[in-house]
């Protein structure tokens, strides 16, 4: 139904006057007659008692004059939401992060909502490939981890994060001469099935660092790592930045080397961008 019709409804119903409805309305007292009567033909019912007085609304004028007002103001409501949502003022957005942007993604989002509080955020913890995975199938519209990434999608960086061997501040550590101190403790592993692209990282770096530690166990996250690690069960490698969530008792000791360190960027798929993604995108570059 056109919401024209319904506007044409309301104001004669107001103005009980085709004249001075009229001219509310900007239209010749012709066109008006003519759209009241092409809405009750639509309606099958007559909406007004035309008389020498003006116009009164018929019974059944008066049952459905609160819904069209109703539905004129949800459209009026939608047209309003609708331009904040071209503009990237309204909209929701469902943004992912890994464990290296913990506390840098709260703080990008926390700016942003300064500026677009209309913005409804969504905020989850991904692995690394399935946070890239989602991403490329618009399933995700924004994300923070590791850089680079491939086509399609794009990236901007934001900070940088490097491994550290994770281990109880009890154990006796020469960081002088770490790998050897490190042998006598047993090496708790990242699941290489269930986080492939940290575990590769890892590989890389100790493949490096020419070091073969042997797997005493596996976990299938950081949290139970930190855990094992807390409990003076091993010691692990996993990103420095874990040291700002984890128990006062493990020490940290970053690594250095071409594979222990990596960019953390911003990363979308441009085949899904809409406004409120664009907007984001264009304040933490602002940031920058």
């Amino acid at each position: 139904m056109d919401t024209d019709l319904l506007r044409t409804f309301c104001q004669l119903a107001e103005d009980k006057n085709f004249r001075v409805a009229s001219e509310h309305l900007y239209i010749t007292q012709s066109a008006l007659t003519k759209k009241i009567k092409r809405l009750e033909e639509q309606l099958n019912v007559v909406l007004f008692n035309r008389g020498r007085h003006g116009a009164e609304l018929t019974q059944m004028g008066k049952v459905l004059m609160p819904e069209a007002k109703r539905i004129l103001k949800g459209f009026e409501s939608f047209k309003t939401l609708s331009a904040f949502v071209a503009e990237g003022t309204s909209g929701h957005l469902n943004i992912g992060f890994g464990i290296s942007s913990f506390h840098e993604a709260p703080n990008y989002i926390a700016r942003f909502k300064q500026d677009h509080p209309n913005v409804h955020v969504s905020l989850n913890d991904y692995p690394s490939h399935k946070l890239v995975e989602e991403i490329t199938l618009g399933n995700l519209q924004l994300g923070f981890d590791r850089l680079p990434v491939a086509p399609p999608l794009t990236a901007i960086p934001l900070f940088s994060d490097r491994l550290a061997i994770a281990i109880h501040e009890r154990e006796m550590i020469d960081d002088d001469n770490l790998w050897a101190s490190l042998s006598h403790c047993s090496y708790l592993a990242l699941s290489r099935e269930k986080n492939p692209t940290m575990n590769k990282h890892i590989t890389s770096y100790l493949w490096e660092a020419q070091q073969k530690p042997t797997v005493i166990e596996e976990a299938d996250d950081i949290i139970t790592l930190l855990a094992l690690v807390s409990a003076r069960l091993g010691y692990t490698i996993i990103p420095a930045s874990v040291a700002r969530i984890s128990q006062p008792q493990i020490r940290f000791i970053p690594l250095t080397g071409e594979h222990a360190e990596w960019s953390v960027g911003l990363l979308w798929n441009a085949d899904f961008m809409d406004p409120a993604s664009q907007a984001f995108i264009q304040k933490v570059s602002d940031y920058q």
